[in-house]
């Protein structure tokens, strides 16, 4: 924009914080009177004040190094160190745009510009000749355009500090489930307010979550890592394209350990699959052929099932998968394909805790997702099976399962199970399951006289 036929009327609105638009009336007023001087030097001072303002704002959103330069600023302030403060108004623009990202690079090499002509306006000793600096009204005129583009007018958008935030978010009880609900809180708190190269930078970060396990410690959320990539994707999709080739690369050099990871992360985002190197994809396709289901190192490798090429020889060795590899796939990602296989392993359950731990491993993670035919299924793997029926914790779990199912089992399968269960006496043990089944006007069918009932 051509700085000349900008109106500073005009301009001074576009001040986003109201302290810091009284200062830079400052510079428009001084610049109209012709003191252009004072006017770069006000100009500074409105500069300086907001971007501490916005410094505020970025530590309240959790940025660790705006929170740690606000604290130096504040220490200062309440003893009156003015060599301190003058030392830390003299770095704040690297500062902001080195640790916070406040600004961007291009926008550094502008403001650092108007800071070296304020100082030769503000400390005539700057000068070697120990003349008075005289800038022209078109400088000045460029350096308030700037202030205000670059800084004033903007939200502060926050920098690298976005994923170390997120890090502590996403493990925390707050971090929602649902992935709908995921998409949205990230676009509302991640992305909204983060400078597009900090997203690129997020998503990448994202994918190499996902694909190397960095950091480790994130793998045990790592549903949420995926949904949070999703939403990248969808929710800011300029960035996508930009991001895609890093995503791309990390595909193409992954080590072979990481090969199962390439796998799931594939099914998960199939568009990737016709980008990567065709060498890439034999190496992937080849680990999913020559998989040993009785020793799967990495059980993430399930979840390429849901990718048409590697989906065939998948299926093919859920039947063959030991107790132990199922329960830890079923825990990673409970994937409808595993769903009869888990439902076989608890309706043949062979002792009282034997059905506990089969419910707890292949049942209860599926909670919330199933189905009305696969609820049916489960009351009849509870009543046809006397360990199931038995076992002292099999009411609390079917409670709970059906109060998180988001809808009941059909009639048939209600009346079959409170049948079955008058029949072997058990009925007491679920008055609790009863009454979940009557939460929608189901009441209970006339009962068959057992034989020997009086």
């Amino acid at each position: 924009m051509d700085a000349s036929f900008v109106d500073l009327d005009i301009l001074l609105t576009k001040v986003r914080n109201a302290q810091s638009r009284i200062y830079f009336l400052d510079a428009v007023k001084a610049y109209k009177a012709g003191a252009l001087r004072a006017s770069l030097t006000a100009a500074w001072v409105a500069l300086a004040y907001d971007l501490i303002a916005k410094y505020r704002e970025l530590s309240a959103m959790g940025d660790a190094a705006a929170t740690t330069f606000l604290q130096s600023w504040d220490n200062a302030t309440a003893i009156n160190d003015i060599r301190q403060l003058l030392q830390l108004e003299g770095r704040i623009i690297e500062d902001a745009a080195d640790n916070t990202q406040a600004i961007s690079q291009i926008a550094r090499r502008q403001l650092e510009r108007l800071r070296e002509d304020r100082h030769l306006c503000a400390h005539p000793a700057f000068s070697a000749e120990a003349l008075l600096f005289e800038p022209t009204p078109e400088l000045v005129r460029m350096h308030l355009v700037n202030a205000v583009d670059l800084v004033l007018a903007q939200e502060p958008l926050q920098g690298r500090a976005i994923f170390e935030v997120f890090d502590v978010d996403v493990q925390s009880p707050g971090f929602p489930n649902d992935h709908a609900r995921i998409l949205d809180y990230v676009e509302q708190r991640y992305l909204v307010r983060v400078r597009s190269q900090n997203i690129r930078n997020f998503g990448t970060v994202l994918a190499k979550s996902l694909l190397k396990g960095i950091p480790p410690h994130l793998d045990g959320v790592r549903g949420k890592i995926a949904s949070a990539l999703v939403a990248v994707r969808e929710r800011t999709p300029p960035a996508w394209p930009e991001l895609t080739p890093s995503i791309v690369q990390l595909l193409d050099n992954l080590a072979p350990v990481d090969r199962p990871r390439a796998i799931a992360f594939i099914a998960a985002f199939p568009n990737f699959w016709p980008l990567i190197q065709e060498a890439t994809q034999t190496a992937l396709q080849e680990t999913v052929n020559n998989l040993d289901p009785a020793n799967v190192a990495d059980v993430r490798i399930m979840m390429g099932i849901t990718f048409e090429r590697f989906r065939a020889p998948l299926l093919a060795a859920i039947p063959r998968l030991d107790r132990d590899t199922l329960a830890r796939t079923i825990a990673a990602t409970p994937l409808a394909d595993l769903w009869p296989n888990a439902l076989a392993r608890y309706a043949g359950s062979g002792s009282f805790r034997g059905s506990e731990a089969n419910f707890s491993d292949f049942i209860a993670p599926y909670t919330g997702s199933l189905a009305q035919a696969e609820l049916d299924q489960v009351l009849d793997a509870v009543v046809g099976n006397g360990q199931n029926y038995a076992a002292a914790a099999t009411g609390g779990f079917l409670l709970s399962l059906l109060r998180n199912a988001g809808r009941q089992p059909s009639i048939d399968a209600r009346n079959r199970f409170v049948q079955g269960l008058h029949e072997v006496r058990h009925v007491d043990q679920f008055r609790d399951v009863l009454a979940v089944f009557a939460a929608d006007g189901w009441q209970r069918p006339p009962l068959a006289v057992i034989e020997d009932e009086e």
